[in-house]
């Protein structure tokens, strides 16, 4: 499978992750709007005391996880061809007092680059191999058995699939 749904805050997922991204020599991005209304790429420092990640991010803004170190990157140029392979994209992880957003990842490219494959594999294992995180969730009608969750977060928070489309429902914890 070439992705991963999780529930969990992008800070804490970061903070999960960081370590993965150190040994395989990954990169975190993170999309923000700047002041003039535009969007713009950030890399978020491996080894930081302190993370600077908006809780509730505006909507559309995604996050990135390099396989490789990139110079000078773009929220255009993660799309382009040159670097797809290296590229996995998440989207979610916002939090509010009392909900809290699915993280979705998915590789980029048909063709990922072989690193970009052992840091999504990587990050899958060392969940599943987690006692702090649960899998399964029901979402409507359907039993979602791949999605993962911090199993502190049960009874405190709504699982959400989306912030921004009420239509998209919320996610309840498999008995």
């Amino acid at each position: 499978m070439a992705y991963i749904n999780i529930v969990m805050s992008l800070k804490d997922f970061f903070r999960y992750v960081e370590d993965i991204l150190e040994k395989y020599n990954g990169v975190f991005l993170v999309a923000e709007k700047n002041q003039n209304d535009t969007i713009d790429i950030r890399n978020i420092s491996i080894g930081c005391s302190e993370i600077e990640i908006d809780e509730c991010r505006a909507k559309n803004l995604r996050f990135f996880i390099l396989s490789e170190p990139v110079t000078e990157i773009s929220r255009d140029y993660i799309y382009d061809d040159e670097i797809a392979s290296l590229v996995i994209v998440g989207e979610g992880g916002r939090v509010t007092e009392n909900t809290i957003e699915r993280i979705y990842l998915r590789v980029l490219s048909k063709k990922p680059h072989k690193n970009t494959v052992r840091i999504l594999n990587a990050i899958r294992n060392k969940l599943k191999k987690d006692v702090e995180i649960g899998i399964g969730v029901q979402g409507g009608s359907m039993l979602h058995d791949q999605y993962f969750y911090q199993k502190q977060l049960v009874s405190k928070k709504v699982f959400k699939i989306d912030f921004y489309n009420d239509k998209a429902g919320t996610l309840m914890v498999k008995e």
